[in-house]
């Protein structure tokens, strides 16, 4: 499980079933500032339900994109999927 608090995070995607202001909502909950925008704050990238360009289905979001490249320049972001963002959920609601 991936601990949010105090951390910031920017969220890519959408992540079904919860809308992005419910998602919003659980992380600034569990201490977490939410960005809408990459940058060298940034922790975590929640990276959610593949993005809708129909023209170019494998293209990654900007956000992503913006991601890997800190990533690669040595920023520490840590990249959490759909999956284990709801995983965390749940097990906050056991």
């Amino acid at each position: 499980m991936c601990d949010v608090a105090g951390k910031v995070v920017v969220i890519t995607g959408s992540l079904r079933p919860m809308s992005r202001q419910d998602v919003i909502t659980f992380l600034e909950k569990k201490g977490a500032i939410v960005q809408g925008y990459v940058s060298a704050q940034t922790n975590i990238l929640l990276a959610g339900h593949k993005q809708l360009d129909l023209f170019e289905p494998d293209r990654r979001s900007k956000k992503y994109e913006a991601a890997i490249s800190r990533i690669a320049e040595g920023q520490e972001i840590t990249i959490l999927s759909e999956e284990s963002f709801f995983n965390m959920v749940k097990k906050s609601q056991s």
